[in-house]
């Protein structure tokens, strides 16, 4: 495994492809952009070939001009906290602060962000010494330690601008694993940078202690209403490991990492894949069976982005393969998702039976709609596939016109028509400070080696 290549490249058997093709274009998605008559078939195919030509010098000097002259801009406005470090992700649309509370998922997203761009794009120091005081903070103020028998170290998931844990919120490890684990992947990519071992003990050992968490049959941080079961296995909890575990092996090639990238690598493949349906589901029982209610169900958006990293790291284990394999469910699923009118992916719920089957397409989220750009992208600079180029030439016109906002940071939503939604449950402050600059990076450097490779 070319571990070093990896790391340059990530931001993270042997199965059928799983969409038939027709002369290279998938059934699905033959159907969906055609007719029935012949002429219709043809005209369809030459309007995929021409939409699969990427114009790479446009797209790599706005994935530029998008990153550099306007999101990275807006986060120093005030987002980025000056003083003490770390991210504060409730803002104005001008950058002033709107809630000061700093959540765990945005500290280890933010350091992570910062990290990449330092190593990958740019090697500004000035990035690099937000990394470092972002971990600063979030190490000092909202790292645990434990005490012996409690299960190893834990993250308080919100605390206030200086520091002190803030009431109301979730303090305790009660809640579920994704704010560990994304304190986890900002350390390891900061480590990438600095070669501090103690960041990397400090990622392995939270790792380490979310497992054991995840793997106790009463876990509860995965919940939903068709059952009262504990202990439920999440899609997101293994594609999180799965594009984590790489990171951390290129600086710690210890077996054991590998055993447990491998374990939920199957998991994805096998469990959370129906073969039946071709969806890949969300949640499973304790036991990775599947719950009945939801057997016919899947979330588009964590499913596509579930298939890319699978992809990933499947590559990095030197299974090209089954690496295909999966980029092959990732068109599928990105086919079945697609608003054919309005473009876009539904991604917030798919059904394959019932009174509406097919996807949910009311709410239309930016960092699904990002997931689409990652992997259709990172698919053609790999395979040089004419169909991952035209689903990224399709998505990026959707994205660019739909998500900018005029401050730098996309908007978190749109409806089917393209018009800016709230999302439930979420305030309209809340600025994303991770899916857009990843997208943005990865893009950046997978156009790099499209035009190297000529």
């Amino acid at each position: 495994v070319n571990r070093r290549r990896f790391l340059q490249r990530s931001g993270s058997v042997g199965i059928a492809a799983a969409a038939t093709s027709i002369a290279g274009t998938s059934v699905l998605g033959f159907i969906s952009a055609c007719g029935s008559g012949p002429q219709d078939q043809a005209a369809a195919l030459v309007d995929s070939a021409a939409r699969s030509r990427l114009d790479v010098a446009a797209l790599e000097a706005a994935c530029r001009r998008m990153l550099f002259d306007e999101y990275l801009p807006f986060w120093e406005k005030g987002g980025y906290d000056e003083q003490n470090g770390g991210f504060m992700c409730y803002l104005n649309d001008d950058g002033s602060v709107q809630d000061d509370r700093k959540d765990i998922w945005y500290q280890g997203r933010g350091i992570w962000v910062y990290s990449y761009l330092y190593n990958q794009l740019d090697r500004n120091q000035k990035w690099l010494d937000m990394a470092t005081r972002s971990r600063d903070f979030m190490v000092s103020h909202m790292y645990r330690a434990g005490q012996s028998g409690e299960g190893g170290p834990y993250w308080l998931d919100t605390v206030s601008r200086a520091g002190d844990p803030v009431a109301g919120l979730d303090a305790s490890r009660d809640g579920n694993i994704y704010g560990a684990l994304f304190a986890a992947v900002g350390l390891i990519q900061l480590a990438a940078a600095t070669g501090s071992d103690e960041d990397l003990a400090m990622a392995r050992a939270t790792i380490e202690a979310a497992v054991a968490r995840y793997e106790d049959p009463a876990y509860a941080g995965v919940l939903v209403p068709e059952t009262d079961a504990r202990g439920l296995r999440a899609q997101g909890h293994s594609f999180m490991l799965v594009w984590i575990l790489p990171q951390l092996l290129v600086l710690d090639p210890d077996p054991a990492l590998e055993t447990l990238l491998r374990e939920h690598l199957d998991h994805l493949e096998q469990r959370y894949w129906h073969p039946e349906f071709g969806i890949s589901n969300e949640t499973l029982f304790h036991d990775y069976s599947r719950i009945p209610a939801l057997a016919d169900f899947m979330v588009p958006g964590h499913s596509i982005e579930t298939q890319w990293m699978a992809a990933e790291a499947a590559a990095f284990l030197g299974e090209p393969e089954r690496a295909d394999a999966f980029r092959n469910r990732m068109r599928r699923l990105i086919e079945m998702s697609w608003d054919y009118v309005y473009g876009g992916i539904g991604d917030t719920g798919y059904r394959v039976s019932g009174d509406q089957p097919g996807p949910v397409l009311d709410l239309k989220t930016m960092w699904a709609q990002t997931e689409v750009l990652v992997g259709s992208l990172r698919a053609y600079a790999e395979t040089g596939a004419w169909w991952a180029a035209d689903w990224y030439n399709r998505s990026f016109d959707y994205v660019t016109e739909t998500m900018p906002t005029g401050t730098g940071v996309w908007r978190q939503a749109v409806d089917r028509f393209g018009v800016h939604k709230d999302r439930p449950g979420i305030p309209v402050s809340r600025k994303g400070n991770f899916h857009q600059p990843r997208c943005l990076m990865m893009n950046l450097l997978d156009l790099e080696r499209i035009r190297m490779q000529g």
